[in-house]
This record gives C-alpha cells, structure tokens and sequence, in this order.
C-alpha cells in the first residue's frame, strides 16, 4: 500500500501542530511519506481547503490519505468522514470541504460520530484524523470505523449560476500574486456564452473586460487579463500587479458574464 499522507491545514509553519500530527502517525508507521499542500490556509476557511486540496489530487497515486486540519472541530451532530474517491482517501470533519473537492458522489464514505464537545475533538487532527490513518495505514477496512454513508455534504450556491443574460459566479481563491480564480469553468463558459460577445463585469460592476486570453503576456503591464488558467477556471490577474489589491477582488466577490445583444 501506498504510505503517503498529505496534510493541509491552517495552522501556518510556526505552529507545533503540524509536528505533534506526523510524529504521532510516524510513532507507529516510520516509514510514511508526508506531504504538505498547504498550512497557509485562512483560519477556518474550508472552501479554500477544498480549493487548493482539489487543485492537486488528479497528481497522486492511488492509496494516497489526505488529512485536512481546516474548521474541523465537529459541531452539532456533524460527523467526522473518511471517503475513498479516485482511489485515494480523504479524512475530514464533514462540514462541506469535500463536497468541494468531489466532482460527483465517492467509491465510499464512511461517516464517523465522534460527539461534539468530546475531549478528543480538543485536537481532533491529532487525536482522531492521525489515529484514522494509522488505522488505514496497517491495511485495516474502514468499514469498521463507522457508518456508510452516500454522499458528503455539498453547499450547491458555491456553484456558478446560469442566469438569462449569462453566468453569475464568485471568485473562490486569491493566489499569493494576487490573481483572483473563480468558479467558472471553461466549460461553462463555452455551453453558456459559446461564440457570442460578452462582457465580464469585476467588483460591482467597476471593471469591464470583454476578451479572454490565452496567457498573461497579451496585454500590456498594468492592464486587467482574464485567462482561463491551467485548472480550466476563469482567473482575473493583473499583468505584473495584484488583481486583489488593485481591482478590490477577494474571496466571494461576484462576477458577472453578460451576453452583449
């Protein structure tokens, strides 16, 4: 079996957390591989887990485990969710992140009821998301965890809107450049907008473009470049700037892509 195990968390380089989670999994399994996506994530910020986690699992090989450490102490009757999907699996608190992160229902999902205010939950990716992929890292079936579920929780209004003038999106991630990456896939565009002129409406409307290029390069320093960037999502940049700073763009800003009659 494959023994890697990624982590991404919140909890930024400095803090011990990181350490006390891969010396409790090396404590019984020394010969795993760690990889850290990203401990950069915004405090409790799960949708952009399930962003930049799901930038980059079609890169891992089968057998993969991915600890994601983002918003995780269960609240309610929110359960903890081990689920296989592409072959790999996936240890979160099931409060949305990987219905981020599944573009359709997993192979398996096994829902675990740890009980909101439990002890353990204190440092849940420790004392429960570790001791799951140890579990999983002696070959054991997680079956046995708990409850087989069907799906995995989803929140269907982060998805782009079709609208009667065009699509209605959001941006869903700021890169450290300052590029804004939306919601709106190339796909979508293409079903939506086809051949047709269009424009495509930034920051209540402040800000126009009515071209998509292929790279940063085609426009002048300074000038506002949309590109569909190599995830297939519309991206909003600024070339040699920050599109964050310099057009107001953050997470969950709206964009608007109007038909133009």
């Amino acid at each position: 079996m494959t023994k890697i195990v990624t982590l991404t968390t919140d909890w930024h380089n400095s803090d011990y957390y990181i350490g006390a989670v891969k010396a409790s999994i090396l404590s019984a399994e020394p010969d795993t591989t760690f990889v850290d996506i990203s401990h950069n994530i915004e405090h409790f910020n799960w949708q952009q887990a399930g962003f930049v986690l799901g930038s980059v699992i079609n890169d891992f090989p089968a057998g993969a485990i991915h600890i994601i450490g983002v918003d995780s102490e269960p609240k309610g009757d929110m359960k903890v969710i081990v689920a296989k999907y592409l072959k790999q699996y996936f240890i979160c608190t099931d409060n949305g992140t990987l219905g981020i992160i599944f573009k359709d229902e997993p192979e398996l999902a096994i829902a675990i009821d740890v009980g909101s205010g439990n002890e353990d939950c204190v440092f849940i990716e420790k004392n429960v998301f570790a001791e799951i992929a140890k579990f999983m890292l002696r070959g054991k079936d997680i079956r046995q965890l708990g409850e087989e579920v069907e799906d995995v929780t989803r929140y269907t209004d982060l998805a782009p809107q079709t609208t009667p003038r065009g699509l209605l999106g959001n941006i869903i991630y700021i890169d450290s450049y300052g590029n804004a990456i939306s919601n709106i896939s190339r796909e979508i565009f293409e079903n939506t907008i086809g051949d047709n002129k269009f424009e495509i409406l930034l920051n209540t409307h402040s800000y126009k473009v009515t071209q998509i290029y292929k790279s940063y390069k085609e426009i002048e320093v300074s000038e506002i470049v949309c590109i569909f960037n190599s995830l297939g999502l519309l991206e909003i940049a600024i070339n040699g700037g920050s599109a964050k700073n310099l057009l107001g763009l953050h997470q969950d800003t709206q964009i608007r892509i109007d038909i133009k009659q």
